[in-house]
């Protein structure tokens, strides 16, 4: 009998002769022995191509390629194509499944293998603005080598797309296959190499070159198998072709999980004298463990189920979707995971919160995919009104042996015992805290993990690789003999090689004496090595002017929008699918977990894109590497870091999200406070979270800062008001600007706008009045604000405050 992960692994490949049938477009391949050039017949002869490999791991290469190619119901005309067995109907419905989005062709489609593949984003209706259609992505840019790489997922008016660029991937293909077939693989290792090669390689091929091309190959690829997989373990692994065409049984389940209490679990630390560096390291230690909370929760379920990653549709920010059968087992499974997180949860002081939420549905529901997934959401929203509902009669606080005194860094779970103040977490954390920047992989053990690791219920998770599954925290895609992912988790933290690099310091040793002058040294047991975090005073002592710290939290507008409504065309038809939710859920996290992350490590990256000169280039390359990501992912993201630096930063992200989604109505909104390094997280926290909140609340596409909510726009345009005030500070004698007349300015404005009406205009000659003895270039420059009406007068207090900070 047949199992799910051949099934898979035939849905998985079923469509990959599209890129070789665009890659040998006008003439045919050597050793091609058909009598046609349709797609599949370019499946079949790539997977005779590969036979070895597949042989290798046990699998009939040649049952693989029926299976594979026989999923055109349709065809007529070419028999050979036509579904016959159940396996190769299960393959051909999941594809009809998974291709809902697809539309006939209104004849004005261009040379195959000159159609580029569309931004998820561009037929995205929010607001009731779509964003740029007529934009595509290139496959290959110039000078670059193939696959996918930081910095290239950006629609352009000309991309690079030809039967050459086609060409080129398809050897990349045939090499990594190649190197694939060296290794003795198990089917499920073979099935998540292919995956992770597939999202290298054909992320930015289209599926449907004939109808809308705004779902990717890969897309398309991984949801066909993830389809095929459940709707064969639906039936048993042994299904008549009758009852696998028979849609009226609600054969599949949409799984979500979710974790609640994120933000609170991650600030809440009681102190930083826990260790050194206690705060910068166990924030990031604190924000990995939510990420790999999720991942492990959805890895327990599909282990116990029989399945593998394949069938997780989106992972993002502490959630998942899975898509499941609809049966018995799974439901099973679904109540045993349940109950041990809730356990796991309550052992933990419950500051995380699991919870999971599964909604049937038949194949109809592929049609309105947006409906399942709100139908989905209404269910994992009554779970959330019961959290730890198996476990709430059991105390998870024993006196048996253990100190009930509160552990020092958290405050929540019970210290270790009397004479070590610190829980076995925090105690973790600090450990793990200062691996997390020299290591580039998250494994997966069972049941025993390298020590520091992150204990789960049915794993353990280390930062090292496993053979079990590994989490690649990087764009890597080189094959391994295990199971493994791309997974963008680990995020960036400033190190001492990172302050050494803005060039104040020749080496460690001529750091160590500033820092211990300025009193911000701390050292570990076994002595500060380059790859070390930098402590959170460390970071704001790198501020120009007063030496804070800053703090930005910014999140994604209308994504609910987006998710919910946002896939209708201009006459109310949905064109939800699950590839489309797929894709938009992936190319957001890309966005928040990958382009943030190099934008922060590697500035240079996008000096072309974001038009910078190659001084302000090297001045990014210096500063942007000391921001830590304390989160990042999903739709939203924290960030802590040189209070100045974080604000340049925070414009040049905006201008990158703009030009990644190229739509008007999808915007960004943030909060941006600076404080003192030494305020406690859960206060800081609370502080730049009722910032962002503000700047929703004024409208969106804002940032709130210094007290004001201003359009990222009218922003960028204060800059040279900072600039110009800076300048006029530093100016010498009486007739420069002064702090005690940019204080004179701010109560002028204050007084603006608490005036009645009546009144308000008499700031203007008190203006004129307190300018008098001032040099002609700063008279006539701030003259200007007598315009009432004018942007430097509304935002006043934002550009003052900032110069005046970055001149304390």
């Amino acid at each position: 009998m047949l199992d799910s992960v051949f099934i898979a692994l035939s849905g998985l490949v079923h469509d990959i002769g599209k890129l070789y049938q665009r890659a040998f477009w006008s003439r045919a391949p050597e050793g091609w022995a058909f009598d046609d050039h349709s797609h599949p017949a370019y499946t079949a002869w790539a997977l005779q191509r590969h036979h070895r490999l597949f042989r290798k791991v046990g699998l009939e290469p040649s049952l693989l390629q029926e299976t594979a190619t026989r999923h055109h119901e349709g065809w007529r005309d070419k028999p050979r194509y036509q579904p016959q067995t159940p396996e190769q109907w299960c393959v051909a419905l999941a594809d009809t499944y998974a291709s809902r989005e697809r539309q006939e062709s209104d004849g004005q489609s261009g040379h195959t293998p000159d159609t580029p593949l569309k931004s998820v984003f561009a037929n995205l209706r929010v607001q009731d603005a779509y964003g740029q259609r007529n934009w595509g992505y290139s496959m290959v840019r110039e000078r670059q080598e193939v696959g996918q790489k930081p910095g290239e997922a950006y629609p352009e008016p000309v991309p690079n797309v030809s039967q050459d660029t086609y060409r080129r991937v398809a050897e990349r293909l045939d090499a990594r296959l190649a190197e694939l077939s060296r290794f003795t693989l198990s089917p499920e290792a073979l099935l998540s190499n292919l995956l992770g090669v597939f999202q290298e390689l054909l992320w930015n091929v289209p599926s449907d070159t004939q109808g809308e091309p705004d779902v990717s190959l890969f897309d398309h690829l991984r949801l066909t198998g993830a389809i095929a997989a459940a709707l064969w373990a639906y039936h048993g692994g042994s299904p008549s072709i009758e009852a696998l065409r028979d849609e009226s049984p609600e054969k599949f389940l949409l799984v979500l999980g979710d974790l609640g209490g994120i933000q609170s679990h991650i600030y809440r630390i009681q102190g930083a004298q826990t260790g050194v560096g206690g705060l910068a390291k166990r924030l990031r230690a604190r924000s990995l463990e939510v990420s790999l909370a999720a991942e492990a929760k959805g890895l327990d379920l599909l282990e116990r189920t029989g399945f593998t990653p394949l069938q997780r549709i989106m992972s993002a920010g502490g959630k998942f979707y899975l898509l499941l059968p609809n049966t018995e087992a799974v439901l099973k499974a679904l109540d045993e995971v349940r109950r041990e997180w809730e356990a796991w949860a309550l052992e933990q002081g419950a500051t995380l919160l699991p919870f999971l939420a599964a909604y049937a549905f038949a194949p109809s529901g592929f049609k309105s995919f947006s409906r399942v997934l709100g139908e989905a959401h209404r269910k994992l929203a009554e779970a959330k009104l019961n959290p730890l509902s198996s476990r709430l009669n059991t105390p998870y606080l024993s006196v048996g042996g253990v100190s009930l005194r509160p552990c020092r860094a958290c405050g929540v779970r019970p210290a270790k015992s009397a004479t070590n103040e610190l829980c076995y977490g925090c105690e973790r954390d600090a450990h793990l805290g200062r691996l997390v920047p020299k290591r580039k992989e998250v494994g997966f053990f069972v049941p025993e993990a390298p020590e520091p690791h992150y204990r789960f219920p049915a794993s353990r998770a280390a930062l090292e690789p496993s053979d079990t599954y590994t989490l690649r925290t990087h764009l890597e895609f080189t094959p391994a003999p295990h199971p493994w992912e791309v997974r963008l988790l680990a995020g960036h933290v400033p190190t001492l090689k990172d302050a050494l690099g803005t060039g104040r310091w020749r080496n460690l040793a001529e750091y160590q004496a500033w820092a211990k002058e300025q009193k911000l040294w701390e050292e570990e047991e076994d002595g500060r090595e380059a790859g070390d975090p930098l402590t959170l005073a460390e970071l704001a002592e790198f501020s120009t002017g007063t030496k804070y710290l800053g703090a930005l939290m910014l999140d994604a507008d209308r994504m609910g929008e987006a998710f919910a409504s946002g896939l209708m065309d201009e006459k109310g038809h949905d064109r939800s699918s699950p590839s489309r939710t797929a894709s938009l859920s992936r190319m957001l996290e890309l966005f928040f977990a990958g382009e943030v992350l190099e934008l922060i490590k590697n500035p240079k990256t996008y000096q072309h894109r974001l038009g910078w000169d190659g001084l302000k280039a090297r001045e990014k390359a210096e500063r942007y590497p000391l921001i830590y990501s304390v989160y990042a992912g999903g739709d939203d993201l924290f960030l802590l870091g040189p209070w100045d630096v974080l604000l340049e930063f925070a414009l040049d992200l905006e201008a990158l999200y703009r030009q990644f989604t190229q739509h008007p109505k999808l915007t960004l909104s943030g909060g941006f406070v600076l404080v003192n390094p030494s305020l406690p997280i859960p206060l800081l926290a609370e502080a730049v979270q009722e910032a962002e909140k503000a700047a929703k609340a004024a409208g969106r596409d804002r940032l709130h800062l210094f007290g004001q909510s201003v359009p990222w726009g009218e922003l960028r345009s204060l800059v040279p008001w900072v600039r110009d005030f800076q300048r006029h500070l530093n100016a010498e004698s009486k007739a420069g600007m002064t702090s005690a007349l940019a204080y004179r300015l701010l109560r002028l404005w204050k007084q603006h706008q608490q005036d009645d009406p009546a009144r308000r205009m008499r700031y203007k000659p008190l203006l004129a009045y307190t300018l008098r003895e001032r040099s002609e270039e700063i008279r006539q420059h701030y003259l200007q604000l007598t315009d009432h009406t004018h942007m430097a007068w509304e935002h006043l207090p934002v550009w003052v405050q900032w110069g005046l900070y970055l001149e304390r």
